[in-house]
C-alpha cells in the first residue's frame, strides 16, 4: 500500500517517530526511456529502479546520488525531488513498511543501450524501458506519475522560455 506524505519534511520526521527504514528511489530518465535493472541471477528480484538506504545523518538527495553511482556507476548530480510516500507490503517472507523518497535525474544521451555492473556482491543489468510502460515490481512505479508531470512541466517550461526570446 502506498500512502504518499504532502512534503518532504513530513515524511522524514514520520520515518524519525515511528522508527521507520527510509530509502531513496532514483528514476533516471533519457527522453522517453527510464533506466532500470534486473538482477543477476534473478532469483525472484524482478524489475527495478535504483533504489538504496538512506544512511544516519545523510540528506536524501545526498543518498539518491551515492545509492546511483554504487549500484548503476553513474556519477549524476542534480537529483530532482518528486514526492516521499509511505510504502507497507507483506512480502514472501515479511512485512515492510518504510518511508521512500522518490528522486529524478536527467541521463546523458551518451550511454549504452545496455550494461552490468557489479556491486556489493550483487551483479545488476542494466537497460532501458519505456517510460510509459517499464514494468516494474514491487510497487516502484509509484512515484511514476509524478515523473511524468514533471517532464512535462519542463518540457513545456523550456518550449515557454524559447517562445519569450523569439
Amino acid at each position: 500500500m502506498i500512502t504518499f506524505y504532502d512534503n518532504q519534511a513530513q515524511a522524514r520526521a514520520d520515518a524519525a517517530a515511528r522508527g521507520l527504514r527510509e530509502k531513496v528511489v532514483c528514476f533516471v530518465v533519457q527522453g522517453e526511456k527510464l533506466l532500470v535493472f534486473d538482477h543477476i541471477p534473478d532469483g525472484g528480484a524482478g524489475v527495478q529502479v535504483v533504489a538504496g538506504g538512506i544512511e544516519a545523518g545523510e540528506l536524501p538527495e545526498t543518498a539518491a546520488v551515492r545509492e546511483l553511482w554504487e549500484e548503476s556507476g553513474l556519477s549524476l548530480s542534480g537529483p530532482r525531488f518528486l514526492c516521499s510516500y509511505l510504502w507497507e507490503a507483506q512480502l514472501p517472507d515479511r512485512f515492510t513498511r518504510q518511508v521512500c523518497h522518490a528522486y529524478a535525474f536527467a541521463a546523458p544521451d551518451h550511454l549504452p543501450e545496455n550494461w552490468q555492473h557489479h556491486a556489493d556482491g550483487h551483479l545488476f543489468s542494466f537497460r532501458w524501458a519505456d517510460l510509459q510502460a517499464p514494468g516494474l515490481d514491487w510497487e516502484m512505479d509509484a512515484a511514476l506519475p509524478l515523473l511524468e508531470a514533471s517532464l512535462l512541466y519542463s518540457i513545456r517550461s523550456t518550449s515557454s522560455r524559447i517562445e519569450d526570446k523569439g
